[in-house]
């Protein structure tokens, strides 16, 4: 129902009178067991076509649909991180702004960067630090590459991702480094944008920074994270007062840049990218064919 129908894993959830996390679960099972595979006939429905298919139901967001004839998942998340490099490469001129989320995927993006004489360009983390060996180690090697493509040193808010209580934040947020570090965030006329699902969210499931009844609410509640932002089906925050503790990028900022690229290269990331482009937080997008028509079939 899932991928022929375009039934919704809430809708799935209600219908069966089980969890949203478990319907994902094994419908992720049922992928990589074999018992449901994503096959394009290039013949039918190639990457142009596809994007099209899109662009007709958000004309005005620009698509990019990669073309993936092997559903292999390191094949997909090199084929969408180079073109979205390549895309990068020529855009990126004096003076932008560039600020970026965490994740494997905009880290492959910043290796397959070419090296490019521009001047004057900031390169800036848009979230706090999740307090995690391997994802801090991620967001910072992603921040270094950009900056080593591009001329210049990279800037990273050195906060946590999250604040216990809002009156710590906003008193740490009133020193000048910090101060000026955010608006340069908002500032920034490039910004690359994370998306995962609430299964995927590094910043959800790899540290302790809710418990266990906090997360089971935003599981229930949330399709994915943008940014550290919990989101429902609309994009809209699930839960403002958590929101206000978080150390990232308003939401709202970001349907005002000049070019916000989100990336997806699995399916699971599709509802995510669906609230991301319901709410217009994107207004261009690199994605695998599988994953794209995922995304048109829940139109169906």
């Amino acid at each position: 129902m899932y991928y022929v129908e375009g039934v919704s894993q809430n809708q799935l959830a209600e219908r069966e009178g089980i969890s949203k996390a478990t319907v994902s679960r094994m419908l992720s099972l049922a992928r990589e067991n074999g018992f449901v595979t994503v096959t394009v006939n290039d013949g039918l429905r190639d990457a142009n076509v596809l994007a099209n298919q899109l662009r007709d139901i958000y004309p005005d967001v620009q698509f990019t649909v990669v073309p993936t004839s092997h559903n292999d998942r390191t094949e997909i998340l090199d084929k969408v991180a180079l073109a979205t490099a390549h895309y990068l490469d020529n855009l990126v001129k004096n003076g932008d702004i560039i600020g970026f989320g965490g994740g494997e995927i905009l880290n492959m993006i910043a290796k397959y960067l070419t090296p490019k004489d521009v001047r004057d360009v900031v390169a800036l983390s848009l979230t706090g630090i999740i307090v995690n060996p391997n994802c801090e180690s991620i967001a910072y090697q992603t921040g270094v590459k950009l900056a080593n493509a591009y001329q210049t040193d990279a800037n990273f808010l050195p906060l946590p991702i999250i604040f216990d209580d809002i009156a710590a934040k906003e008193l740490v947020e009133k020193e000048g480094l910090i101060r000026h570090l955010e608006k340069l965030g908002r500032l920034a006329n490039i910004a690359l944008i994370s998306l995962d699902s609430i299964e995927d969210s590094s910043f959800l499931n790899q540290m302790n920074y809710f418990k266990d009844e906090q997360k089971r609410k935003i599981t229930e509640k949330a399709v994915g994270d943008i940014l550290g932002h919990f989101v429902n089906n609309n994009g809209e925050i699930i839960d403002p007062t958590l929101d206000e503790r978080v150390v990232t990028t308003p939401l709202n900022n970001l349907k005002h840049k000049e070019y916000s690229i989100a990336t997806v290269h699995k399916v699971e990331t599709v509802p995510t990218l669906k609230a991301a482009l319901k709410a217009g937080y994107c207004n261009k997008v690199f994605i695998d064919q599988y994953s794209t028509q995922v995304l048109l079939d829940s139109y169906v």
